[in-house]
């Protein structure tokens, strides 16, 4: 079970959260809202500064909205990134990196919600393997403490394109 949105033109998405991640108010039916509208236009800049393509982007997008309004809260998973001396006070919408401690690797990752501390973010690109050796794909949500990112430049896509 997962949700599943339903636009006006007939088409439907569904996501990749599985049920036990999402809180009950995800399984009733909910319009768009202003609030919605908002984060979707934000998300929808962020992610066409990016290598994604349009159907990637559109994932990226409609996975971040659910994040933000429907995921159980979860705890930082921060063990699997490089800290860093200062921490990044990133805005809800905001590409941000983080780097691997196995590898050094930087993964792209859009923030869907923050605070102070931590940060809930979306991955924004195809795949990022973990130290774990689990993998996280396009639109897989983590939390992050916010001394394990940094800012993200547009200009850098074409080098995590190549890599990722």
């Amino acid at each position: 079970d997962s949700v599943m949105l339903e636009f006006n033109d007939g088409s439907s998405f569904t996501s990749q959260f599985s049920s036990k991640m999402l809180i009950p108010d995800a399984f009733s039916s909910h319009p768009f809202c202003v609030e919605d509208a908002t984060l979707f236009e934000q998300f929808a800049e962020s992610c066409h500064q990016t290598a994604l393509d349009e159907a990637q982007s559109r994932q990226l997008i409609i996975n971040g909205l659910i994040a933000y309004r429907f995921l159980k809260p979860q705890m930082p998973k921060s063990w699997h990134f490089a800290s860093r001396r200062q921490a990044l006070q990133p805005e809800v919408g905001e590409m941000v990196l983080t780097e691997l401690t196995s590898n050094n690797e930087q993964a792209l990752l859009m923030v869907v919600e923050t605070n102070q501390q931590a940060s809930l973010c979306v991955v924004a690109q195809p795949e990022l393997l973990l130290n774990s050796g689990k993998s996280l794909y396009l639109g897989d949500a983590i939390k992050i403490m916010n001394d394990r990112l940094a800012a993200w430049q547009p200009e850098q896509a074409l080098v995590l394109e190549k890599v990722g």
